[in-house]
């Protein structure tokens, strides 16, 4: 027998049992989160379709354009760090709410007498807006997912518990 401990054979830790399980096939929080800043573009480029489609004031137009350079702002935060979808979620909402109150018609006050083509392209207008609240709304659950994919494994609500 030798005293040397490193002569000692001992067996190698088992680096799988310290891998936590996950769904096969399914990307990465990282992965995921680009993803979701892809859709956020794509959600900006289709708010400059929208104010470039229908007509729209200066100060309208300029709060839109505003909103859309926020949108990006945040897909590129969420590109490199899948912590920032916070943001992308909280301005995802607010834009659904923003979208729906103008497909409403809260933004203007409007009274009697428009003729057949103004209430034909307010129609248009509304059901392009709450196409874009769906798109958010759909953004929201992405992020909300996308959060919940970077959480840590033992963090409170990042893993379940079978019983």
């Amino acid at each position: 027998m030798t005293t040397n401990p490193a002569a000692t054979f001992r067996p190698a830790p088992r680096i799988a049992a310290t891998v936590q399980p996950g769904i096969r096939g399914a990307p990465g929080p990282q992965l995921f989160a680009r993803v979701v800043a892809a859709l956020a573009v794509g959600m900006g480029m289709g708010h400059v379709l929208v104010v470039a489609a229908f007509p729209h004031g200066v100060w309208m137009g300029s709060i839109l354009g505003a909103m859309v350079l926020l949108c990006l702002k945040c897909a590129h935060r969420a590109w490199n760090n899948p912590a920032a979808l916070l943001e992308l979620l909280a301005m995802s909402a607010l834009m659904a709410l923003a979208h729906t109150f103008m497909a409403l018609g809260i933004h203007e006050h409007r009274h009697g007498g428009q003729d057949a083509v103004a209430a034909a392209g307010a129609g248009a207008g509304a059901a392009a807006m709450l196409g874009i609240a769906a798109g958010e709304l759909v953004l929201v659950m992405l992020c909300g997912i996308g959060m919940r994919m970077a959480l840590p494994r033992g963090a409170p609500g990042g893993e379940r518990r079978h019983r």
